[in-house]
Formats: C-alpha cells, sequence, structure tokens
C-alpha cells in the first residue's frame, strides 16, 4: 500500500528526521530537508539543538530553502560565526549531528556519495566522500535519509565506500559510534539487526513489511511480527515546516525531469520577487 493519502511524505520525513535530534549538539543543515528537520526539532523538539546552515552564516540563522540565493540570505541574516575549526572541534568531541541523504546505503550502514558503478571505470561521479569519513568515525550517532526507498539506494554492497557502517567497516578500527538511523519514504530504520544489519524499526503510516522488502536490494532483519507504526506529523508541525519553506524548495528533492525543471523555475521566479520586495535596496543580478 502508499503512504497514507491523508499525509504528505515530505512533511512525515522531515518531522521523523525532527523526532531524531536531541541533546545540545550543533546540528548541520546543508539540504532542504535537513535545514527543515534541525529548526523543526528546535521549535518542537530539542530546544537546546544550535543549528548550523553555513559556516558563514553561523548559527540559528532561520532556515529558509533556497535555489540561487543562498550566499545573499547569508549576507542579509548574519548568526552567531563559526570557522572551520569550531566545526572539526564539534565533530571530534562529539557535539555534531547531521542528516546525510546518500546515493547508496548497505545493509551494514555503509554509505556511498563517491562513485556508482567500478571505481576504476565509474558510470556516474557524484559528490565526493567530503566529511562523511570524519563523520562516520567520530559521530556516536550518525543519521541518514533516502527520498526513494528502491534496491538502486538501498543495497546489498555500496560500491564505493564513502562513510563507514557496521561489521568489517568498523571492526578493529577503533571507530566510535554506529550508524543510528535511516529514514525514508517507507519507515524508520536502525542497524541493530544480526551483525549490525538493517533492521525495521517504523512503518509509516499505510506501508506493509511486504513493500519494505520488494523495494529493498536484500532481506531487512524484521525484529517483531507486530511493527509500530510512525507517529505522524501534528498540525503545529505542518505548520512549522510549510512556514519556513513557504515556496515548497523540500519538494525538489522528490523530483525530477520536466516536472522537477518546472518546479524549479516556478520556485526561483517567486524567490526573486519576494526577495525584491523584502530588500529592495539590495541589487540582485540575474
Amino acid at each position: 500500500m502508499p503512504l497514507d493519502p491523508e499525509l504528505n511524505v515530505d512533511e512525515v520525513i522531515i518531522t521523523t528526521m525532527a523526532r531524531q535530534l536531541h541533546g545540545e549538539m550543533l546540528v548541520s543543515s546543508v539540504t532542504a530537508f535537513g535545514s527543515l528537520a534541525a529548526h523543526l526539532a528546535k521549535r518542537r523538539y530539542a530546544p537546546d539543538l544550535a543549528v548550523l546552515s553555513t559556516p558563514e552564516s553561523g548559527m540559528d540563522v532561520t532556515p529558509m530553502p533556497t535555489l540561487t540565493l543562498g550566499q545573499f540570505l547569508t549576507d542579509v541574516q548574519q548568526g552567531i560565526p563559526l570557522t572551520m575549526e569550531d566545526i572539526f572541534d564539534a565533530i571530534f568531541t562529539d557535539h555534531f549531528r547531521i542528516w546525510i541523504n546518500p546515493s547508496q546505503i548497505d545493509q551494514y550502514g555503509n554509505t556511498n556519495i563517491t562513485a556508482i558503478g567500478d571505481w576504476h571505470h565509474p558510470k556516474v561521479a557524484l559528490v565526493g566522500s567530503r566529511g562523511i569519513p570524519e563523520d562516520t568515525s567520530h559521530l556516536s550517532e550518525t543519521f541518514y535519509y533516502i527520498l526513494n526507498h528502491s534496491p538502486r539506494a538501498i543495497v546489498a554492497r555500496v560500491d564505493f565506500k564513502s562513510g563507514a557502517g557496521n561489521g568489517e567497516s568498523r571492526r578493529g578500527l577503533g571507530h566510535h559510534g554506529a550508524p543510528t538511523a535511516l529514514v525514508t519514504d517507507l519507515g524508520v530504520f536502525d542497524f541493530t539487526g544480526p551483525d549490525g544489519t538493517m533492521a525495521v524499526r517504523t512503518l509509516h503510516p499505510g506501508v506493509t513489511i511486504e513493500e519494505v522488502q520488494e523495494r529493498s536490494g536484500f532481506p531487512v532483519y524484521v525484529r517483531e511480527a507486530d511493527i509500530p507504526v510512525t507517529e505522524p506529523p501534528s498540525e503545529e508541525d505542518v505548520r512549522i515546516i510549510r512556514e519556513a519553506d513557504p515556496l515548497e524548495v523540500r519538494k525538489l528533492e522528490l523530483m525530477s525531469g520536466p516536472m522537477a525543471a518546472e518546479k524549479f523555475v516556478n520556485i526561483y521566479e517567486r524567490e526573486r520577487q519576494a526577495l525584491h520586495a523584502t530588500y529592495p535596496r539590495r541589487k540582485l543580478g540575474r
């Protein structure tokens, strides 16, 4: 069965992501979903969080997912400044959290954002490992989200290990922590199955375990026959998400092809108009 039609999948995922965050942590928000989850968490579930949009904008700038004008918003919404040294200090002392959106994640929680296909002859070059090796080596909690739960993304073995999961990637290497949670459009998963493999924690309303198994590249471990249902977002959760992202930039992450292109152009034009109206003295070149 598909997700309950009364619910928007983006708002279910973002709210579920927000509810995983807790404590006095610096949370990096580098995608629309990650930004909105951090903002919602601070407003509703974890008030002691410090939210980082970019090092330049600093901490606790109100998230406003944008397309091409992020630097402009950084200029006009300056928060508490941070350096890269501050960020790595937070990572190495386990006071940093981030929601990572990998291209692949395997049954042990190893992640890939580097390349698809054989390493010597890759089919697709991705963004590269970036800070994931440090995050997965030093943080006691690492969080992931994938918006299209499919065998292409949920794989038995990643093509390249950008970030360490459980199993051979962690044993004997002295790495701290372990992969904590994966949120997809089907449910919430952790890596507490046999030998640190992926297990079902909750299923989103209307989703069945058969659908999860069909759309995974390996058998996902089921701990109990009566699988809990993910708590849906409240009216207040939905209000905060929509207020923070009125142009629905978040929905671009769920789209592809001509539909995504049309949505992009629409958001871009509305974004420009809104910023011209809000900051009429600032020059926004085309």
